[in-house]
């Protein structure tokens, strides 16, 4: 039985080693035939890619890629002889090359390329931008128009378009032409001499851009003068002066923007500053200030910071008040002042500063009272828990006098 079963075993060994390893079957591509005469179309029109194929089966594929992105496409149902694909309309609108290959099963069986042109016939749109909107007048500056023309489906057009830019100033229009390179044309607006405002428009193919503007400032002012006027030159602390400059302009003559700033620096006999400002309206600017409170000669120039400044003007004022009367009282600690009389024996406003400064007998200084006018007069006491009894130097001052006393102080009987 063993030996049966060994003699079974080798047979059907043999009969599996005589029996040939299965090939795979083969399988003939289909012949196809690229049928679309134009490779090229406008923007917006229907594109359709045709085949003819001796072999009609269900998996065919069309890719199609361009700049925007790639899709798969399926042949339409209605083909029967031939390979039908219809390019969707987002793709067709598309200005530029797209690519194709022809599909089945992952296989490429043809491949080309589609030109789709600018369909600027149908419609021509013109987006424009310009800036700044602002420039000074003279030789440097300048603002740019920046002209975009593209069809009805937001192509830009072809390089060397033509595009027209006029622009006006005062009683002038011109005119100029330019063409679209790397799908935009530009436009240097040179500055004018004069301010004023410029306006700028373009046209393409028959379809203009809106209207754009930009205003041309005078440009840095040059030196200019000023004046110095009050009702009267005396230094009563009250009356207004006030600072003029003549029509301030820049170097082409125009009148400087309003509001630009000017400071009037003022300088006195003793070399102490102050300074008002004031700001330009048609050119001119004013500045005011009051009076000083003594005698005083004023040198006074006006600057615009970093581009221009003024000469400069003086102004002498003389003394409103040539003296006034002091009383002490009281053991000498309450001292009467006044009262202060103008240059017409009127009182003076209120407000004058007084100022009293007390030394002992060395001539050591103690300490400084200040008070104002009012009603032209003014009081100062000092108290016994200010200043002890005792011998002391005062200097008073005000309206530019000053007055010297020596007086004991003791109790409150005057001595």
């Amino acid at each position: 039985m063993r030996t049966k079963i060994l003699i079974i075993l080798s047979l059907v060994l043999l009969s599996c080693s005589s029996n040939k390893e299965e090939q795979p079957k083969k399988t003939n591509p289909p012949n196809i035939t690229f049928t679309t005469v134009m490779n090229t179309s406008i923007a917006g029109e229907a594109i359709t890619l045709n085949f003819k194929t001796n072999l009609l089966i269900a998996n065919y594929k069309l890719q199609v890629k361009n700049a925007y992105g790639t899709i798969l496409l399926n042949p339409d149902k209605s083909a029967t002889e031939n390979i039908t694909f219809t390019i969707p309309k987002n793709f067709t609108r598309i200005a530029g090359p797209f690519r194709w290959k022809l599909l089945v099963n992952s296989e490429t069986l043809d491949k080309g390329t589609h030109v789709i042109a600018t369909n600027a016939p149908k419609a021509t749109y013109v987006e424009s931008y310009f800036g700044p909107r602002s420039i000074t007048a003279g030789y440097n500056d300048f603002s740019m128009l920046t002209i975009s023309p593209t069809d009805a489906y937001d192509n830009p057009l072809d390089n060397g378009t033509e595009v027209t830019v006029k622009y006006q100033f005062l009683e002038n229009i011109d005119e100029s032409k330019i063409t679209t390179e790397s799908f935009v044309a530009w436009y240097n607006v040179a500055s004018t001499l004069t301010s004023g405002r410029i306006l700028v428009t373009s046209e393409c193919n028959g379809t203009a851009s809106k209207e754009l503007t930009t205003i041309v400032y005078p440009s840095n002012a040059v030196n200019f003068s000023i004046s110095a006027a009050s009702a009267h030159n005396f230094a009563d602390g009250n009356q207004i002066i006030t600072f003029t400059s003549d029509i301030i302009k820049d170097e082409f003559g125009n009148i400087v923007t309003n509001g630009t700033l000017v400071t009037f620096v003022i300088k006195n006999e003793k070399d102490a500053y102050l300074y008002t400002i004031g700001t330009t309206l048609n050119g001119i600017a004013i500045a005011k200030t009051l009076h000083p409170d003594k005698a005083s000669k004023w040198e006074i120039q006006a600057f615009i910071t970093g581009a221009a400044e003024s000469n400069t003007t003086k102004f002498v004022f003389k003394p409103a008040i040539k003296d006034y009367p002091v009383h002490f009282s009281q053991g000498n600690r309450n001292i009467d002042i006044g009262p202060f009389e103008s240059f017409m024996k009127q009182l003076i406003p209120d407000g004058l500063l007084v100022q009293l400064d007390i030394y002992d007998e060395e001539g050591m200084f103690i300490e400084s009272k200040k008070t104002t006018t009012k009603d032209g007069v003014c009081t100062i006491f000092l108290g016994e828990y200010f200043l002890p009894d005792g011998d002391y130097v005062f200097k008073l001052t005000a309206a530019g006098i000053t007055k010297e006393f020596t007086k004991t102080i003791y109790g409150d009987t005057i001595k």
